[in-house]
């Protein structure tokens, strides 16, 4: 079945300028703050109000050419590590007509065609809702909403652009909320906590365990706001 007016693949994130600002960015600035670190830990040795005195005088009691040459190696090492963990950590999306790859933190998974409904930009997360109305994505993303609109709408999916179809549902949680079975005050409960917490894995987990009781759940700051979903599964 054909539902786009293309059939390559569109991938999605971070822009080439991004991906290169990473990519030599990181290692150059790490490279630079090692080789002038000698320097700068034997003026902050002599200084007494400056903290971390140890570190700072066992590198500055190291003489010689090599130690900033070795200092900027270990940087330019640095750089590239957290250069990859940041290019890693930043969500990729290959659209195709038939599905949505998605990859971040090493993890893929994949999203078939029929199963998406609407997708549109919340704030900095790209959400992708099934017919029911579940959430499928709701991930930080780096491209500009341009470029999203662009690319789901090549492919036949249908963009809502910045516009949550169901924004009106949603009322904010308090506990022991009337309107919700007991099941679900208590998962918000724990979600609440974990929130607080800033505990990203049982938020997430926990996220999923409301949708399975047949409600949406989604953040603002450190508060919860759900929705039934419009279709029951």
């Amino acid at each position: 079945m054909e539902y786009g007016k293309t059939t390559g693949p569109t991938v999605l994130g971070l822009s080439l300028r991004d991906r290169l600002l990473i990519i030599v960015g990181a290692p150059v600035l790490g490279a630079l703050l090692g080789a002038v670190l000698p320097p700068v830990a034997g003026w902050l040795a002599d200084r007494p109000w400056a903290p971390m005195q140890g570190p700072f005088e066992l590198i500055a009691s190291f003489d010689g050419p090599w130690v900033a040459v070795a200092l900027a190696a270990a940087g330019l090492l640095l750089g590239l590590g957290f250069a990859a963990l940041a290019l890693a950590s930043c969500l990729k999306v290959t659209l195709v007509d038939g599905e949505i790859r998605l990859d971040k933190d090493g993890m893929s998974r994949r999203i078939a065609r029929p199963d998406v409904d609407v997708v549109f930009v919340d704030g900095k997360q790209l959400v992708i809702l099934d017919p029911a109305s579940r959430e499928l994505l709701r991930e930080q993303h780096e491209s500009s909403p341009a470029a999203l609109a662009r690319g789901f709408q090549e492919h036949g999916y249908r963009w809502a652009g910045q516009s949550d179809p169901y924004a009106e549902l949603y009322r904010r949680w308090v506990p022991d909320t009337p309107d919700l079975p007991p099941a679900v005050n208590a998962v918000l409960k724990a979600r609440e906590t974990a929130l607080k917490k800033k505990q990203g894995d049982d938020v997430a987990e926990l996220r999923e365990e409301v949708q399975k009781l047949g409600f949406v759940v989604r953040d603002r700051e450190d508060k919860q706001y759900w929705r039934p979903l419009v279709r029951a599964s």
